[in-house]
């Protein structure tokens, strides 16, 4: 049986963490664990430690013991999609890509977008469950919405990819342009697809127009897709 896995962003060392009401409450009540039992706890920086539980009442603490090694590494993607109407399919996205996983997300605002603001701080809350779940190390960062072309001046990946549906626009799959080992952004646009105007600006900024195949995908089934594509390419361990 796995040893049970936490999350605190303060875990190091010799260090003794203490968690916030909700966390100490599932792990008392819900948990039902004890003084002395012993946890996994990553500080979502690649570092996975062994902590002991003290709890005293309703306050729950993790002295931390050692640190692990963890076969866990840092994905160097870079994921930007333009929020959905619907919150809960940007949650269900996150969620899913933490879980293949992802190193960065960003949420970017374009001609066609139908939401031009999400609360990132829910998104946050998703990402940790998620990084617990599939006990990854790594928890990425989560960018506020940013207008695309301000985004588009910070992007440095090594591979720069933009996905979309505009059939006379020259396209290659994802999947036969991704090279291995390389750091990779790929952008995906609202249901209403990006304008031909995001496009051209993305191409001057050196990104690759991209096909993610046949099928005319939802936004979020989009971004997943480009994710698992990212993942296959670079054999990152599920």
């Amino acid at each position: 049986m796995s040893t049970t896995f936490f999350y605190h962003p303060a875990a190091a060392v010799e260090q003794c963490v203490e968690f916030d009401p909700s966390e100490a409450t599932h792990i008392s009540k819900a948990l039902r664990m004890k003084s002395g039992d012993f946890i996994e706890l990553t500080n979502g920086r690649g570092e996975l430690f062994n902590a002991e539980l003290i709890i005293e009442k309703h306050r729950v603490s993790a002295a931390v013991r050692k640190l692990i090694l963890s076969n866990d590494g840092a994905v160097p993607l870079h994921l930007a999609i333009a929020p959905t109407k619907n919150a809960d399919r940007i949650e269900w996205l996150v969620e899913k890509a933490i879980e293949l996983g992802v190193g960065e997300i960003s949420l970017i605002h374009c001609k066609h977008s139908e939401r031009a603001r999400l609360s990132t701080d829910r998104l946050q809350r998703v990402s940790i469950s998620a990084l617990k779940q599939s006990r990854r190390t790594f928890l990425p960062n989560i960018h506020d919405v940013a207008n695309f072309e301000s985004w588009l001046s910070g992007i440095n990946t090594q591979q720069r990819f933009i996905a979309h549906c505009i059939e006379h626009l020259p396209r290659v799959l994802l999947r036969d342009a991704i090279r291995p080992e390389s750091s990779v952004c790929i952008a995906i646009g609202p249901e209403g697809d990006f304008s031909e105007s995001e496009i051209e600006q993305a191409i001057k900024a050196s990104f690759q127009s991209v096909s993610l195949g046949s099928a005319r995908l939802r936004t979020e089934t989009a971004a997943l897709a480009g994710v698992h594509t990212f993942n296959l390419q670079n054999q990152i361990a599920l």
